[in-house]
């Protein structure tokens, strides 16, 4: 028997897509929602059926909770699945979920609220042995507060925003003047994205590298850790390429971190799948605790390939009340190979990550042994401006690191995406880099790499400018079909041959 019956997923793009491959393998009917942007989307179409809830801007529609419930109740789902990001971690959306008589597949809104932000989950962390930097106790009240904690425990730190996250509000201080400067600034975009303005500081890490473990926990007490991601490469705080498991922790570091997480889940009777962010230093080898993720990570692929399992599954069965699958010994036997993560974002990074929305006009994904991918869009498809930039997901696995890379470099090669520019030239000198290669990096990676990246990639786009000039000169180029085209043609969808048919029933 099913879990459910119709599960709404509160999401869109290739995470909703994701979960509903899931609930269909699973016996169950998948209900999507879209804004006026995703009328054509393909998540819309991969549902059973689709609601409407609202217009572009997410605050009208993916962040509104009235129009949501709304859907849900009309769908007759019995559950909701958030994905990540929107929503998922809002205690007052799980609480309306739970009201309405469905199943949040995630942690109880009674349990989101004892983690109300990063302050409340260093509390937690301290409380169970999770380590955690030194720094303040809570938020700090006032500049020259936040100079006195810096002098007690020595620059660089962390200036962080206790609300929110996605990297936003989090500043790493090298001086006096510095944390003066950027104190009121932090502030203002707390403020902003997250409705306060609450900074703590914490001690930075030397030469740190970001790991995040993955909790799964079940309603009767029962917990694993499957192991952990090494996300380290990022920019602004904001993930590029993830990998499991680190290339720069031994199994003996990696097991002392799970009795105190363990401990950390059954203070709070958490439940589902949940992420410790931490912070390691190479040079130290030690852990800091960042955050606890209440949710779905953009990066559990990577998990699931080493240890052959659905976490998505996993997460509405636990959800329904089964019990945990296996131990932790019996999850560690289970560990194999290894596997990478890029997020294909639609941005220029020769142009500083400028987002870049617009019609797909060629898409062709790779294939082959080891290669996953996990996408929101095909030919034909509209990126639009109002949502993340993440519009596709590659995962590549391999029987050792050193053979994961190889295959990854061969997937970049292959995948093909017209009309948008992407991050997909970014990676591919990644991974040809020796310094990736042979594990040495911290998340100053991008920082410290991206000048002479950049120019490689200028390079190569005049080198692919002037081959086009020339092919045109000679009549050998085939005429790019424009966005004007696509709109007469219905935005894309009869240019490219896709079957209209085949969508789901569309509820207004």
């Amino acid at each position: 028997m099913p879990p459910f019956s119709r599960v709404l997923v509160a999401n869109r793009g290739e995470i909703a897509v994701r979960v509903m491959k899931a609930i269909k393998e699973m016996g169950m009917k998948a209900i999507a929602i879209y804004s006026e942007a995703d009328k054509y989307a393909v998540h819309v179409k991969y549902a059973d059926e689709a609601y409407y809830v609202g217009p572009s801007p997410a605050l009208e529609s993916y962040l509104n909770i009235p129009h949501i419930i709304d859907a849900a109740e009309k769908a007759h789902a019995d559950a909701v699945h958030p994905g990540y990001g929107f929503l998922s971690e809002n205690a007052d959306f799980v609480e309306a979920v739970e009201k309405a008589g469905m199943t949040y597949i995630g942690p109880s809104a009674e349990v989101m609220r004892k983690i109300k932000d990063k302050l409340d989950g260093k509390r937690i962390a301290q409380l169970s042995g999770v380590p955690i930097a030194p720094g303040s106790d809570g938020p700090v009240g006032s500049i020259d507060e936040a100079l006195k904690i810096a002098e007690r425990i020595g620059y660089p730190i962390m200036v962080k925003a206790a609300s929110g996250g996605g990297g936003v509000g989090i500043t790493k201080v090298d001086s006096p003047d510095q944390l003066i400067d950027v104190w009121e600034r932090n502030k203002r975009l707390a403020s902003q994205a997250f409705g306060k303005s609450d900074l703590y500081i914490e001690k930075a890490a030397v030469n740190p590298r970001h790991i995040e473990f993955q909790l799964i926990g079940d309603k009767y007490g029962s917990y694993v850790v499957a192991w952990e991601r090494e996300c380290t490469i990022q920019r602004r705080n904001q993930k590029l390429i993830e990998e499991a498991p680190s290339p720069a922790i031994t199994m003996e570091e990696r097991s002392r971190m799970f009795e105190p997480i363990m401990k950390y889940g059954q203070l709070i009777n958490y439940f589902t799948l949940g992420t410790f962010e931490t912070v390691f230093s190479d040079a130290t080898r030690e852990f800091y605790f960042l955050e606890l993720n209440k949710r779905l990570q953009v990066e559990h692929p990577i998990t699931e390939l080493i240890f052959r399992i659905d976490l998505v599954k996993l997460q509405i069965r636990l959800a329904a009340g089964e019990h945990l699958p296996f131990t932790q010994e019996e999850l560690n036997k289970r560990a194999r190979g290894a596997a990478i993560e890029f997020r294909i974002n639609s941005e220029d990074p020769i142009n500083n990550f400028s987002g870049s929305s617009g019609f797909i006009t060629y898409y062709k994904e790779p294939s082959g042994p080891g290669v996953r991918v996990d996408s929101g869009v095909v030919e034909g498809s509209w990126v639009p401006p109002f949502y993340d930039s993440l519009v596709s997901k590659l995962i590549v696995y391999g029987e050792n690191r050193a053979y994961t890379i190889q295959t990854a470099i061969r997937a970049l090669n292959d995948y093909k995406i017209g009309g948008v520019k992407t991050t997909i030239p970014l990676y591919k000198l990644i991974m040809r880099d020796p310094d990736f290669q042979e594990g040495k990096f911290s998340t100053a990676y991008i920082s410290q790499k991206m000048d002479s990246m950049v120019q490689k990639l200028r390079a190569e786009e005049e080198m692919m400018a002037s081959i086009a000039v020339l092919l045109q000169s000679r009549g050998l180029l085939r005429k790019k079909v424009t966005s004007q085209e696509q709109t007469r043609n219905g935005s894309g969808w009869k240019s490219y041959g896709i079957a209209m048919q085949s969508s789901p029933r569309v509820m207004w």
